[in-house]
């Protein structure tokens, strides 16, 4: 495909050994009702049939698919790729094991071009869809204009960082990159992003399925993963801790961090040493038993943090993490 000079929507599909779920994905994305867009599949090294089947969709759809194949960088480094070589005024994201209801992205775009003052838009979510574990992640209809990034916290934007169901302009993107080599990498670029944001749009239209397949990230368990979460969260909490305007929301957000913390030290390769170390970091930022009692409004929440008091942070996390299941590598 020759990419266009400009048009209304770049679709970016990062793609590794994904053969036995591309087409269902691609067929999802292409019965969208869009009518100015384009497909990026980046074939990030894979050793499967997932490259040569990118090549066949891209024949199969031409003038709509675009196929860059790449050596393996990892996740982050095919999407940068498809941004770099995006041509649309909007920019979204698709993981290539999901898929998306009918009509998602085209309601959502024809809104955002409606209401061209809008930087980003989010929308509904089948979290782990087809499993046990699925929920649904819903939006009421609003447009937030002012205090943005304020009101993201205030709704604990940080808990659902996914970078997909989300529609942003592509310029919020110009100097913003996925970090190479970390995971959890939505939880370290979002906040940045929604920094850039005058006005965000919370849609209760359409819907993304992230699918929970065996082995991916969020079904399996281990210690580097989940350290790299709470760094992330706790460099969050770090930014707003001294946020007069936002004291009590950093609060709550700091017993989130502090359940991110505990999951560490469940992890079945936990590496003890570090552990320790991380531990002995986070509470130079703990705020005060008081503080976080007032800020918590739930009673089970204020009965786990009372034994904090007595045990200190160190102890509380690995008497919680003993109590409770490890979790499966």
């Amino acid at each position: 495909m020759t990419a266009r000079e400009s048009m209304e929507l770049s679709i970016i599909v990062p793609i590794y050994n994904v053969e036995r779920h591309l087409k269902r994905c691609v067929k999802s994305i292409i019965a969208q009702g869009l009518a100015d867009y384009e497909v990026i599949l980046i074939d990030d090294g894979s050793t499967d049939g997932s490259a040569m089947l990118c090549d066949d969709l891209a024949r199969d759809h031409e003038g709509v698919i675009r196929v860059i194949h790449q050596a393996n960088g990892g996740l982050s480094a095919a999407r940068n790729r498809g941004i770099e070589v995006a041509q649309g005024t909007y920019v979204t994201f698709v993981d290539s094991d999901d898929e998306l209801c009918p009509e998602t992205l085209g309601s959502n775009v024809r809104f955002l071009t409606d209401h061209p003052e809008v930087d980003m838009l989010e929308y509904p979510v089948e979290v782990h869809a087809d499993s046990h574990e699925a929920h649904h992640l819903a939006f009421t209809d609003e447009t937030k204009r002012c205090d943005v990034f304020s009101d993201w916290i205030r709704r604990e934007g940080y808990r659902h960082c996914y970078a997909w169901n989300k529609v942003y302009r592509a310029h919020l993107w110009s100097n913003t990159r996925f970090p190479i080599g970390e995971y959890y990498e939505d939880t370290a670029v979002m906040p940045e992003i929604i920094e850039q944001c005058r006005v965000i749009h919370y849609s209760s239209h359409g819907c993304y399925r992230y699918i929970m397949h065996e082995g991916t990230i969020t079904t399996s368990y281990r210690y580097d993963r989940q350290r790299q979460l709470y760094l992330n969260s706790r460099k969050l909490y770090a930014k707003i801790m001294n946020d007069e305007a936002l004291h009590t929301e950093a609060l709550r957000m700091w017993t989130y961090s502090l359940n991110l913390l505990i999951d560490m030290g469940r992890c079945a390769d936990v590496n003890k040493v570090d552990y320790d170390h991380i531990i002995t970091e986070a509470d130079r930022l703990r705020p005060t038993m008081a503080e976080l009692l007032k800020a918590t409004p739930a009673i089970t929440t204020r009965l786990k943090l009372i034994p904090l008091s007595v045990l200190g942070l160190k102890a509380y996390c690995h008497t919680y993490a003993a109590l409770t299941k490890t979790l499966k590598a």
